[in-house]
């Protein structure tokens, strides 16, 4: 990872290995205070049952939120086969039981999901209808509204362990790659009706947010303000790079027009020493500023 210089440390990306049992808001307000700053969000909540990579964006690196949200994820995860709860998770109220003794042909079932997934969030999600999460309507005993299954992809799903058998019930770790938007816990349920039967996950960890890795992830409580943050610029390391020429840089902080020989749709405008000045996008004739950093 290449780091902020001295002058430019408070602006950036930090990622963090958010711990089990605490919100991503949470985490934002922690960060809040151990930094100094009021200025720090996320690129997309995690449950508050899961645990790893959450992206923050701090000072100027909350810009970039919008470039990272849409970032496709990695979770490993802990299925138990044959037990049903009301949030699809182990913190759940048990709602049911259906024995299951093996899991045939496991490896093609779990094959059979790669590629377009449509999936209808739980009841036990941040999902709005008519300006109320699905949650709330659960939680208040409610009829949860029906919402459309959403169009996702998966890029691999494969089994990390061997099975482990309970009295009545069957548990795996798996592994699964998909595009922004999967909700782990209904992907197992809808594992489970392969097999007519119910399942919850018992654990989540997410090890990978886009190009950011848990080897990236600080621990929470050891943020502070000698932290180093990612700098802005390499944070955008999918969008192709711009160097600014001497005469074009006061266009660029000013977020003017440039014309710039290149067929990218978006570009990253960088100075001589690779700060990051600008984002620009393509039109029909040139390039516009859509969030100028300088």
């Amino acid at each position: 990872m290449m780091y902020n210089s001295i002058g430019d440390y408070m602006n950036g990306i930090l990622i963090i290995n958010k711990p089990l049992g605490m919100s991503s808001h949470d985490c934002v307000n922690i960060i809040r205070r151990a930094l100094k700053t009021k200025k720090v969000g996320h690129s997309g909540t995690l449950d508050v049952e899961a645990s790893g990579v959450l992206v923050l964006g701090i000072n100027k690196g909350t810009k970039l939120l919008n470039y990272l949200n849409q970032d496709d994820k990695v979770y490993q995860f802990t299925v138990r086969f044959g037990e049903k709860t009301d949030t699809l998770d182990h913190t759940g109220k048990q709602l049911d039981k259906s024995p299951v003794q093996q899991l045939d042909d496991f490896e093609t079932v779990l094959k059979s999901f790669e590629g377009t997934y449509e999936q209808i969030p739980p009841a036990y999600s941040a999902v709005k209808v008519d300006g109320k999460k699905l949650y709330e309507y659960a939680r208040n005993n409610l009829e949860v509204p029906e919402v459309p299954p959403r169009k996702l992809n998966i890029y691999a799903l494969k089994q990390l362990s061997a099975f482990t058998y309970g009295e009545a019930y069957i548990e795996v770790d798996l592994e699964v790659h998909a595009s922004k938007g999967l909700y782990v816990r209904k992907l197992a349920e809808d594992i489970a009706l392969k097999y007519n039967t119910f399942a919850h996950t018992r654990a989540i960890h997410r090890i990978k947010a886009g190009d950011f890795t848990i080897a990236d992830a600080y621990p929470l409580e050891t943020v502070s303000t000698d932290t180093q943050l990612i700098s802005l610029a390499n944070a955008l390391r999918s969008i192709p790079t711009y160097t600014v020429k001497q005469n074009e840089r006061f266009a660029v902080v000013n977020g003017q027009r440039l014309n710039i020989d290149s067929n990218e749709s978006q570009l990253k405008i960088v100075d001589e020493h690779g700060k990051l000045l600008a984002v620009y996008e393509k039109t029909e004739k040139d390039y516009r500023a859509k969030n100028v950093f300088a």
